[in-house]
């Protein structure tokens, strides 16, 4: 078991909640049940895609396709990946001091690069582009919170060789993206992606529903940017603040210069 704590800062000084170890991801203390079911559901989902997705795989490689994913592939993870707010909490009570500063200088980077009224073409391309690789991929370039990674993570599946999952198609001269589209299986995959369709849909489905979990639990639902939704989770108390209320999670976002609705939209 691994403890970790979130830290919120009010007046000069920082506050430490000493955030319980999620053991089988559960919490303890005095907010822990307003966490738990939302902890439980999600981790019940990530079992369920993982056994949903290995069946999909099997099929799909009986009818003949193949799924080109494996260790040490990271071209997915220059992507922009959103996560629900209870999976970062797991994930965020889980890291090590070096995982959770990595993910701070990429949140550092991410806020040097957002800017208001910018566009999500703009930001997924310079996301790619400027922010780099996901922080939690080791030296390896393998995933080092793989048992614990979200849904958005374990969805992505990849029916075309791995580096067409680090290509930037902004790049490619008209023929070979005519060629590209041309390849893809539009029965298989999220069109005009060579990412599998179904495990996609499967794991936005579930994160639907954790979201609904959340805002009958809270009264809102907060999902967004993976790195962030971490970083906030342990650095700066974000699950205390969701106890509080919607507003003392505006006004943290706010505070720490997260406000933006590429990375943190709020709902309601």
């Amino acid at each position: 078991m691994n403890k970790g704590s979130l830290y919120g800062s009010t007046g000069r000084g920082l506050i430490r909640w000493r955030q319980t170890d999620i053991c089988d991801g559960r919490m303890e203390g005095a907010f822990a049940d307003m966490w738990n079911e939302l902890i439980d559901e999600v981790r019940g989902q990530q079992s369920c895609l993982d056994m949903l997705s290995a069946a999909w795989c099997a099929e799909y490689g009986t009818a003949g396709g193949r799924i080109f994913c494996g260790k040490g592939c990271h071209g997915c993870c220059t992507l922009a990946v959103n996560t629900t707010c209870a999976e970062a909490v797991i994930i965020a009570a889980r890291l090590t001091d070096q995982q959770s500063e990595a993910v701070r200088l990429h949140v550092d980077c991410m806020r040097n690069h957002v800017y208001p009224g910018m566009e999500l073409k703009e930001y997924l391309r310079m996301h790619r582009r400027e922010i780099g690789s996901c922080p939690f991929l080791n030296r390896e370039g393998a995933c080092s919170i793989y048992a614990i990674r979200p849904l958005s993570c374990r969805s992505l599946l990849s029916t075309m060789d791995s580096h067409w999952c680090s290509e930037d198609f902004t790049s490619l001269s008209a023929s070979v993206k005519q060629e590209f589209v041309e390849s893809l299986d539009r029965q298989v995959v999220a069109f005009p992606t060579h990412y599998a369709a179904s495990p996609q849909e499967m794991a936005q489905e579930m994160e639907a529903r954790a979201n609904r979990l959340m805002m009958e639990k809270f009264g809102f639902s907060l999902y967004g940017s993976l790195p962030v939704l971490v970083h906030l989770a342990r650095e700066h108390g974000l699950a205390e603040a969701c106890r509080k209320g919607k507003d003392d999670v505006v006004a943290l976002i706010t505070k720490t210069k997260l406000d933006n609705p590429l990375l943190l939209p709020l709902t309601p």
